[in-house]
Parts: structure tokens; sequence; C-alpha cells
């Protein structure tokens, strides 16, 4: 929560107003280009925990079911991802430089 936190407050109003829109740089956009939907994603899994751990248990349809979900939206936020850059690309000249600063989508050193 504290990663969403601080990707919010760094995004600001740049988030809903479509006619105040720019390359946020700064909090932990500095480090990953989508640390919102990294937190996000990060919550979805360490939530899914408890039902993987139930597979081991006995419940092994509760632990599939919370493992398809959870791969279900990380893959719908990653696709989301890849989308906004495309879009970002074509309609800012500078989202290309920031891509080269910044080269890590989600987790730095990894993705």
């Amino acid at each position: 929560m504290a990663v969403y936190s601080w990707a919010s407050v760094a995004l600001g109003f740049k988030a809903s107003n479509l006619t105040n829109r720019g390359i946020i740089c700064e909090g932990p956009y500095a480090f990953v280009r989508h640390p919102a939907y990294m937190a996000k994603n990060a919550a979805w899994w360490i939530g899914a925990l408890p039902a993987f751990y139930t597979a081991f248990g006995g419940g092994l349809r509760a632990g599939l079911y919370a493992l398809a979900c959870t791969a279900g939206w990380s893959f719908i936020y990653y696709m989301r991802a890849i989308t906004e850059e495309r879009h970002l690309l074509r309609a800012n000249n500078g989202y290309a430089e920031y891509m080269r600063a910044v080269r890590w989508r989600f987790i730095p050193g990894i993705a």
C-alpha cells in the first residue's frame, strides 16, 4: 500500500485530468515506469497466498482458482502497461527518453 500511495501522490491530478498530462519522473516513477500497477499486483499476490497455502492442505481447487485469478489480473495489468506505453510513445515525444532513463517497467533490476 505504501508504494501505491506514493505513486498516487507523485501522479497527483494527472491521473484523472486529461488536460493536465505529462510525464512524471519523480517519486517511485524515477525507479519504475508503472509503480502503481506493481503495487496492486503485489497486493493481489500477497492476498492470494492463503488460498495457495490451502492448496497444499487439501484445498487444491481453491489454490488453483486463486492462482488463475491472480495470474489473470497480472496479465491484464501487464497488457494495460504495454498499451499505455505505446500510446505515450505516440502522444508524447519525451516518453521515449523517459523509457531510456527508467529502464524497468515494474520491478527494478528484473522487469
